[in-house]
């Protein structure tokens, strides 16, 4: 069964239909989802969900592009569901400065400050990373002390020297939507060339569609065209490459439970 590590199932897209995609995860071989927050009702939202299903896990944290969401009162929040048995993660935090007008001294203390949180309550984290890989890398490698707990370091585009870097850090890489795109060149290198139990498969949903649904909204049962393409590039089986990206999740995300019960 699949695991899809990073997810947004709180997103406005699945409003009609949320309950029904969750309920039907398991006939799609599906076996549990992460769902990634990016601000402080998103962090409310996720954990409503987590609480609500058995096979719904919450990621909690403050996005880059909603550095006006990190107050102390958010703070407070994280720390406060930081110990909940269904949060099981600090994320997704990280830089972007992919669009006009971002604060890249505002977002590089926020995501410090995130990583001494996870050290803090012994979460691993996820990462975002966009046009932001030189500071991304330089901060984690000044603080690795706080990554004692591992992360993810999600939807991964960057070189195989990065991912050099990133593994050497004890992290691991998600590959999501992007790694079957027909232009995609450098992320099945990397996928070639990684070690496979530094790989966790994810969605990203509602965005980044796999080339095989392109245009449609991204779901989590979509995860099965992911580990079909590391399956190809890889020269594995298919339960070869779900079997050890769900057990990468579990060691990782140590709070998961194995099996739902």
């Amino acid at each position: 069964m699949l695991t899809d590590t990073h997810a947004h199932l709180t997103d406005e897209a699945f409003n009609l239909d949320r309950d029904i995609i969750i309920q039907d995860l398991k006939n799609n071989r599906v076996d549990r989802v992460f769902l990634a927050s990016y601000n402080k009702d998103s962090i409310m939202s996720t954990i409503a969900l987590a609480e609500k299903y058995p096979n719904i896990y919450a990621m909690i944290g403050i996005h880059p592009e909603e550095t006006q969401d990190y107050t102390a009162e958010t703070v407070a929040l994280i720390e406060k569901y930081a110990s909940h048995p269904k949060v099981i993660a600090i994320g997704e935090i990280g830089l972007d400065y992919h669009f006009d007008g971002h604060d890249k001294v505002k977002q590089k203390e926020i995501f410090i400050d995130q990583l001494k949180i996870a050290h803090r309550y012994h979460l691993p984290i996820c990462i975002h990373n966009r046009d932001s890989i030189g500071d991304l890398i330089d901060i984690l490698q000044t603080h690795k002390d706080l990554l004692t707990d591992g992360g993810v370091l999600h939807c991964y585009s960057e070189s195989v020297e990065i991912y050099k870097i990133i593994h050497a850090l004890g992290l691991k890489i998600g590959f999501g939507g992007t790694l079957t795109f027909k232009n995609s060149v450098v992320a099945p290198k990397v996928c070639e060339v990684a070690d496979m139990r530094d790989i966790v498969i994810e969605t990203d949903c509602p965005y980044l569609a796999p080339q095989e649904v392109r245009g449609k909204r991204n779901e989590p049962k979509y995860t099965t065209y992911m580990a079909e393409k590391i399956a190809m590039i890889k020269k594995m089986s298919y339960d070869q490459v779900v079997d050890i990206t769900t057990q990468n999740a579990l060691d990782v995300y140590k709070k998961v439970k194995p099996e739902n019960e």
